[in-house]
């Protein structure tokens, strides 16, 4: 009787560490940003200005038949947290970002944009892997820059972009 009652608690144990783990996981995860905007505006117009928009990114995919523009990480450095008693500087502190656009005709020379970013931090994690690529929040500001940019080239050939 007692190695019954003490396998059902080492299941339901084991049960509880497990499920704690995995909720634990998903909150790490971080989330997507993901921005949407319309334009009155020629495809092709939205297509170029895209791509000249993010040469600061190493654009992996260029897919104009089903509107799709993907961008490989870009790697920036960044002040991290200071770590032990004196606050020393972590090991190289950077983030990486990674931009997928979907470009959706619509009619009359409408495109739905969306814009959304994946962000990393590089880090100390702690466990086995003491430092690693872990998710963070993307960057609104970042997603700005992009839009601020692309809507400077699509209002000067006289496009209309809405906000």
């Amino acid at each position: 009787m007692l190695a019954l009652f003490l396998t059902s608690l080492l299941r339901g144990t084991f049960l509880l560490i497990c499920t704690a783990m995995f909720l634990g996981c998903g909150s790490l995860a971080g989330q997507d940003l993901m921005v949407d905007r319309y334009m009155a505006c020629p495809m092709d117009s939205v297509w170029n200005s895209s791509l000249e928009s993010l040469k600061a990114y190493p654009v992996t995919v260029k897919d104009k038949a089903n509107g799709v523009i993907e961008t490989g990480w870009r790697v920036e450095y960044v002040q991290g947290p200071g770590y032990g008693l004196l606050g020393r500087e972590g090991m190289g502190d950077k983030e990486r970002s990674q931009l997928t656009l979907n470009l959706k005709p619509l009619e009359s020379n409408t495109v739905r944009l969306q814009i959304a970013e994946r962000r990393q931090h590089w880090g100390f994690r702690g466990g086995s892997r003491i430092y690693d690529w872990y998710p963070v929040q993307p960057s609104q500001q970042k997603v700005d820059h992009i839009l601020n940019s692309l809507t400077k080239k699509l209002e000067a050939e006289g496009c209309f972009i809405e906000s």
